[in-house]
């Protein structure tokens, strides 16, 4: 079996008249960085990590200061005078970082985003640790005429003459506001999934983080660093947070299965903005089934929950999920009883449940034969 949902699920294609209000505002460079550390401007970092070296992060920096133009940041906004950065991270950051002058050791970034995440800025003693960061001076190689740029070395305070200048520059700010369809921004999809940050597309995943983060998202993201989970994955955080949809796909489709109506992106969106009314007793019940499916598959093959390519099979393993933990789920106990590698291995044989998971994946009737298979070899 060759496990395509994902690919297939981002081919979906919906069509909707959206009504969307796009307010342009031109803020100084030293308005945003207030902006930033008043999280006005929430930074979602655990969307993506800061990747710009310091010669890319210079050049955007030198950019401002000579007065060339830069690509607009795109803010979705959430409530009055509170935004999410969709698209432009990379350079907010860099503006934030220059203005602290402490540039974050390329090791250290995955640790920086849970940080940031978690406090909304880079707490003052993180920053002044030489074990995250070092200081920040603009880079620059010299001209084929051998010659220095006036700005290699120079580090924010000590930009002399060019420091107003770069504090007073301006960055178009476009903050995106979906006025229809009422129940949902998935307006804000259709937009981004089309941007373009340093060349790579944001994926849904990516935007959800955005839009829906809230307690429920902190508690799933904890999860996806659980140790067993990370073996089940078999590879590292990339940052892009394809591992993280699984997870929330598999708490989508045991709690909502039965509402599910073919179009699995629309649905984890839906799943998400309601997981942001969560209550804290439900969020910790949420976590502790997810961590007791965790414990029986602990001791289960990798290889069970496997691809004939040896990629992770996330459709099986979430249907499973369901199969399992349906009836845990609605009288709120945890998954105890230890699941049969074998069964598992029959499941993947049977003719209906490779239809279902090869074709037509993100289908009403294909989710739906997931779940009854798994029930049927599982129970």
């Amino acid at each position: 079996m060759v496990d395509e949902l994902k690919k297939k699920e981002q081919n979906e294609v919906t069509v909707t008249q959206y009504d969307i209000s796009v307010i342009p505002n031109d803020y100084t460079i030293i308005t945003i960085n207030n902006l930033i550390d008043t999280n006005a401007i929430e930074m979602p970092v655990f969307q993506r990590n800061y990747i710009w070296d310091r010669k890319r992060a210079s050049r955007f920096i030198e950019s401002l200061i000579l007065g060339l133009p830069v690509p607009q940041i795109f803010l979705y906004q959430k409530e009055r005078n509170k935004f999410l950065v969709i698209d432009g991270q990379q350079r907010l950051l860099t503006i934030y970082y220059f203005i602290k002058q402490r540039f974050p050791l390329s090791e250290k970034r995955v640790a920086l985003r849970k940080i940031f995440d978690e406090n909304g800025s880079i707490p003052e003693e993180i920053l002044a640790s030489d074990d995250y960061f070092q200081d920040f001076k603009l880079q620059f190689t010299k001209t084929e005429s051998n010659e220095k740029n006036p700005l290699d070395g120079l580090k924010y305070f000590t930009l002399g003459i060019y420091k107003s200048n770069f504090e007073f520059m301006t960055m178009r700010c476009m903050a995106i506001r979906q006025n229809e369809p009422k129940e949902d921004d998935s307006s804000v999809f259709e937009i981004f999934s089309r941007l373009n940050t340093g060349g790579v597309n944001l994926n849904n995943q990516e935007i959800r983080a955005c839009l829906y983060h809230s307690e429920f998202y902190q508690e799933v993201y904890r999860l996806n660093q659980n140790e067993t989970w990370r073996k089940l994955w078999g590879k590292p955080e990339d940052g892009r947070s394809k591992d993280v949809e699984v997870i929330l796909r598999s708490f989508a489709l045991l709690c909502d299965h039965d509402t599910y109506n073919g179009s699995m992106n629309t649905f984890i969106s839906k799943f998400s903005k309601n997981s942001m009314k969560f209550s804290q007793e439900h969020i910790r019940y949420l976590v502790c089934l997810f961590l007791s499916y965790l414990q029986v598959c602990k001791d289960i093959p990798r290889e069970i929950f496997s691809t004939n390519k040896g990629e992770f099979n996330s459709a099986l393993f979430d249907c499973i999920f369901v199969a399992i933990g349906d009836e845990k789920y609605k009288k709120r106990l945890l998954i105890d009883e230890p699941i049969d590698p074998a069964k598992i291995q029959l499941l993947k044989d049977d003719v209906d449940f490779i239809e279902a998971i090869t074709h037509s994946t993100s289908h009403t009737k294909s989710v739906t034969t997931r779940i009854e298979k798994a029930r049927q070899f599982l129970k």
